[in-house]
């Protein structure tokens, strides 16, 4: 009879192991979870990046306008003519 209680000690306990073990096989662990924040990170400061680049570009587009306009400004005075700059594009 002592065989048999060894026997169910040993078999209650494997079924408890069992059923104590994740039963969600899609579950994430930390690794995981650090991983997919890490990618969003990523991608939100691509994002970022994007649209500074976009602003920057704008920035120097406006600048290099200012740039030639002042230019002609500059050419138009030394060459004595005083008359008014041609009017700029609008967007």
């Amino acid at each position: 009879m002592h065989v048999y209680v060894k026997r169910a000690v040993l078999v209650c306990s494997i079924a408890w192991l069992a059923s104590a073990c994740h039963q969600n096989k899609s579950a994430e662990g930390p690794m995981e979870r650090a991983g997919k924040n890490v990618d969003h990170a990523a991608k939100k400061t691509g994002q970022a990046v994007e649209k500074a680049a976009q602003k920057t570009g704008a920035a120097a587009e406006r600048a290099a306008e200012a740039t030639g306009t002042a230019l002609q400004k500059a050419g138009k005075k030394l060459k004595g003519d005083d008359s008014p700059p041609p009017a700029e594009k609008t967007k």
